[in-house]
Formats: C-alpha cells, sequence, structure tokens
C-alpha cells in the first residue's frame, strides 16, 4: 500500500531541495510536477514548515515566508490538528529519538494516507504504517 500520489514532505525535504543538498533534485521533480496540475497531492505540516523557515532564518537566508510559499505552490499547508498531535505524542513513546516534527510529519502522512518524504535515514526503524521514501 504505497500510495504514490499522495505525499506529505519533511522539512528535511523541502530543506534538501532548497539548500541544493542531495535528495533535493527529487523533490524539485515532484514540485514541478505538482506546479503542472499532475495526479500528486503534496502537503506540509505547518510545524514542518516553521521548521524550514526556522533554519532557513538561523542560517541568515534572505528567504521570506512568502517566498518559500510561492516556492511551494500548490502544496497544501497543513495546521496541526488534535488527532495529528495525539498521533506524534504517541509516537515519541516508541521513537523518542524522531524529533516533533519528524513524528508530526509521519502522523500527517497516516491521516492522508500519504508516503512521508524525508532525507532522515532514521525514519527507517519507525514503525508506525506509513510509506517512508528516504530520498538520500
Amino acid at each position: 500500500m504505497k500510495p504514490a500520489n499522495n505525499l506529505v514532505l519533511d522539512s528535511s525535504a523541502v530543506l534538501a531541495w532548497i539548500l541544493k543538498e542531495p535528495g533535493g533534485e527529487r523533490v524539485n521533480v515532484l514540485l514541478a510536477q505538482v506546479a503542472a496540475g499532475k495526479a500528486f497531492c503534496a502537503a506540509i505540516s505547518s510545524v514542518n514548515w516553521c521548521e524550514v523557515l526556522t533554519r532557513l532564518f538561523r542560517d541568515n537566508s534572505s528567504m521570506t515566508a512568502q517566498e518559500l510559499d510561492a516556492l511551494l505552490a500548490g502544496v497544501e499547508l497543513v495546521p496541526l490538528g488534535r488527532v495529528e498531535a495525539e498521533m506524534a505524542a504517541e509516537y515519541s513513546r516508541f521513537y523518542p529519538e524522531l524529533s516533533l516534527g519528524d513524528r508530526v510529519c509521519l502522523a500527517l502522512a497516516y491521516t492522508r494516507k500519504a508516503t512521508a518524504w524525508t532525507t532522515d535515514k532514521i525514519w527507517a526503524r519507525a514503525k508506525v504504517g506509513v510509506p517512508i521514501e528516504i530520498l538520500r
């Protein structure tokens, strides 16, 4: 059960694309398909959105939130809901090595029956019923 057309992006995947790191080229292809109206439904949680902006601001990037929004045109920004928050908290019991953003991304992917895209290899150990695409 790997729904190839329903994806949730982790902050690491978005940052790999913006910072031109390994794995980022795959995100670039995905975003081009989303922008062209292909059959992809891509989303990012508000928590992961915050992580991306925090990293860019911390590194003194000149990118603004509005510019990031334009770059991710067609990617749905999903507020953290109660169900995902509770799932992310539950995941911490079994996978304490995963960050809050990691767990929120996985919970959102679970509720949307989506594939979670990340560059974090540690996710391979998380058995949470979510297909995971590790980009590098």
